[in-house]
């Protein structure tokens, strides 16, 4: 079976091309640290830049920019206070106490002088009579050699009580946490400072977003380096507590303070370092919006977004980039299925598997099996030192039933792409 694999990895290099990484609907170029909210049936996403840079869409597919938080490329507080700053960085929007809050960091690159900011505002439509964002100056700041953290990418989170907390982090000590006095959007009196995650000296942690699901918080973070074009190798991670302040651990139960975490999101194939991911819930559906880089447009910083899935043992895995047929809701048959798929782990080097109509599959493992319930599909591949005899993946298929994700029992996360032959010589995802 070993050798059927190896032959028809051969002939679909020859008949196949492998789906296109362009720019395509949902994805917009140029956009870097993009974060996600709805509002009255209205998408919008704010991104790093001068003035904070804003667009909006109805569908999740089409986007238009409508402008920018502030007339000034940096408020004139964070200028002074923080020498060389540019633009503002990696924002964060949210909505409670009958607010929009806006948090924004200035900062320079590789420095620890640095300074989260806070803007508000009634309504994000800007034809409101209501809609002025109003600077509420500075929320909290870092100090080189006075603290041991650096006070960028700030993001909200409320617990389960409903109280904000506000985590921030990068490089030196780490993602931090501390509790926010409600009316104000500001450190609460005498709060403590909880550390979250930690790596290594000179191993890049940052852009922590935190979220509540099910009994656990889930802090993601992205891991390494961005901004390097095709040479980045940013990266999503994340851990879950049962409490907001910790101890955050991985799938195995390593701590996140001693450098761990479990992958979410990596690059593959032309797309390099996705990270900096936001997170927005729409009703019963969670969505994860990020940039990467495009290698067939010379590093093209790109926005995209995905569904975000919880698994049964609730950890978050990401589908592909939403398009116009990954939106459209469709009920899936097992003949739907049937064919050739290209499958990696951890995004990592790609076999081919080719799913039969009796739930056989072609591997290069004897008696591997698919069997799928209405979008759940469970992959079996036979193993006399597996539990039970067979180390199972289970993945959930795109509503258009061309792609799968889900992980499996070491919780490596499980990808499959269908290839769907158009004419000799050429096909695609």
């Amino acid at each position: 079976m070993h050798g059927w694999n190896m032959w028809l990895t051969a002939l679909l290099g020859l008949l196949f091309v492998g789906g296109s990484a362009h720019a395509q609907q949902g994805e917009v170029r140029g956009v870097h640290d993009p974060v996600m909210i709805r509002s009255d049936g209205t998408w919008y996403v704010f991104s790093t830049g001068a003035g904070v840079q804003v667009r909006r869409s109805s569908d999740l597919l089409n986007w238009e920019r409508v402008g920018r938080v502030f007339e000034e490329d940096v408020p004139a507080w964070a200028h002074k206070e923080v020498a060389g700053a540019r633009d503002i960085w990696a924002p964060d929007i949210s909505y409670y106490n009958g607010r929009f809050h806006l948090y924004y960091s200035v900062s320079t690159m590789g420095s620890q002088r640095s300074c989260i900011g806070l803007a508000t505002n009634k309504t994000l439509d800007p034809t409101s009579p209501e809609y002025k964002w109003e600077d509420r100056g500075k929320v909290i700041e870092s100090f080189p050699d006075k603290m041991d953290f650096n006070t960028i990418d700030p993001s909200l989170a409320l617990d389960k009580q409903g109280q904000p907390w506000l985590v921030w982090g990068s490089f030196w000590g780490g993602i931090k946490l501390v509790q926010l006095n409600p009316d104000t959007g500001k450190p609460a009196e005498g709060a403590p400072i909880h550390n979250l995650a930690a790596r290594p000296r000179r191993h890049a942690i940052e852009a922590p977003i935190l979220t509540h699901h099910g009994d656990y918080y889930y802090l993601f973070v992205s891991f390494d380096h961005c901004c390097r074009g095709v040479a980045s190798n940013y990266h999503i991670m994340v851990g879950r507590s049962r409490e907001i302040t910790g101890p955050y651990v991985d799938f195995h139960g390593r701590p996140m303070l001693e450098g761990n975490g479990t992958l979410v999101l990596a690059g593959y194939g032309e797309w390099r370092g996705p990270g900096h991911n936001g997170l927005c819930r729409d009703g019963d559906r969670d969505w994860l919006v990020h940039h990467m880089y495009d290698a067939a447009e010379r590093g093209m910083r790109t926005m995209q977004i995905r569904p975000l899935i919880w698994t049964d043992d609730g950890w978050p895995v990401v589908g592909e980039p939403i398009t116009t047929a990954t939106l459209a809701p469709r009920k899936l048959k097992p003949e739907d299925l049937v064919g050739v798929w290209r499958h990696s782990v951890d995004f990592g080097a790609e076999s081919y598997h080719e799913f039969h109509r009796e739930g056989r599959m072609n591997s290069a493992v004897d008696r591997a099996t698919w069997s799928l319930s209405n979008s759940a599909l469970e992959l079996r591949w036979p193993a006399p030192e597996a539990p039970g005899g067979a180390w199972v993946d289970k993945c959930y298929v795109s509503p258009n039933g061309m792609s799968y994700v889900g992980r499996n029992q070491s919780g490596l996360v499980v990808r499959g792409a269908r290839y769907v032959v158009t004419k000799r010589g050429s096909g695609g995802e």
